[in-house]
């Protein structure tokens, strides 16, 4: 049964307690097992693809072309993966470091991951060690880092456990939820939610510090320095219509691998014009950086239920590291957008 919702202290002792588990000792002996496990792939010849466009890398793993081995999820075959969880599955775009972690029968030496609809092939990597506690089961955890470009919505995270002969058992799915890279209130997993009114977005190609700046019908800058916007007095929507930045993204050229930064109103916005630019902060170094602002807006899905996010504006532009002013400007226009 999947855990999304047990506490971080909790959930950060049990695994504490597994990582515990897996001594040195034990540890060096699964890794020389799975190693060995592996010999047909690193004694074919073949190449071991680095997998960079793939949708979900592992520390610490080794990738093979081609589907997770092993029988569907429900068979009973052995080995078999028999406990599979993680703190939360909800996967931001571009997360790295997540953790995803479970048990396996005893005569297992590694176990694979893989989308099962997305990507190109699976990981594998070495189990840990046997834990009497659990009649000998053999605990295991992978350290996740998932790409920038993963469709939204829910996507079946599958594991299977291989012995030391390469046999994989039954396969076992985690279902977990990809959010969009503007957030959506977590809507791409559950229909009953609903997205924000507005965002209006800035995204960008480099690891440059590039600020969204929006200045709103009174004349009042919305950025990161100032990332929320004042409620005018006598609108009916009041502090609901208070619109917020998400993230200073790329702030001080610590790259966090998703340039971009979105301004969220949950509700529709006060009426007026408002100028969006996009101002490079600093180039952080980088050379032409190339820019996409956007208006995305909720309106009501095919089915006529459920709202969901649809980009009604868009513009693009380029921007040279001679125009980095530390934010002492605006910066450079990129759209007028008028509500109503």
């Amino acid at each position: 049964m999947n855990a999304p919702f047990e506490s971080r202290a909790s959930y950060k002792d049990r695994t504490n307690r597994t990582r515990h588990r897996v001594g040195r000792a034990a540890f060096g002996a699964a890794l020389v097992a799975a190693i060995a496990a592996l010999v047909p792939i690193a004694c074919s010849g073949e190449k071991m693809p680095l997998a960079l466009g793939e949708p979900i890398r592992i520390r610490g793993g080794a990738f093979k072309e081609g589907p997770l081995p092993g029988d569907p999820p429900g068979a009973t075959t052995r080995p078999e993966i028999t406990a599979y969880e993680s703190a939360s599955t909800v996967v931001r775009l571009g997360q790295s470091g997540k953790i995803v972690l479970g048990r396996a029968s005893p005569e297992a030496v590694a176990v694979g991951i893989a989308f099962a609809d997305l990507g190109t092939g699976h990981w594998i990597f070495p189990a840990g060690a046997s834990d009497p506690l659990t009649m000998g089961e053999l605990g295991w955890q992978a350290e996740c880092d998932f790409g920038i470009d993963l469709p939204p919505g829910p996507h079946p995270l599958r594991v299977v456990a291989i012995d030391a002969n390469g046999r994989a058992g039954a396969q076992r799915d985690l279902t977990v939820c990809v959010t969009p890279a503007i957030g959506d209130n977590l809507a791409a997993c559950d229909k009953t939610r609903t997205p924000p009114a507005v965002a209006i977005s800035l995204a960008w190609d480099l690891g440059a510090d590039l600020d969204l700046v929006v200045v709103d019908p009174q004349g009042r800058v919305i950025d990161a320095k100032h990332p929320r916007s004042v409620a005018d007095a006598g609108t009916d929507a009041g502090a609901l219509s208070i619109g917020a930045i998400d993230r200073d993204s790329n702030a001080s050229c610590r790259v966090d691998a998703l340039a971009r930064e979105t301004l969220v109103f949950q509700k529709p916005p006060p009426p007026g014009s408002y100028f969006v630019y996009a101002n490079l902060f600093d180039a952080c170094g980088k050379g032409a950086v190339h820019f996409r602002a956007s208006l995305v807006e909720a309106q009501l899905a095919p089915d006529g239920k459920t709202q969901v996010q649809v980009e009604t504006l868009a513009k693009t532009g380029t921007l040279l590291p001679t125009e980095a002013n530390g934010g002492a400007r605006l910066g450079t226009f990129v759209l007028e957008i008028p509500f109503p």
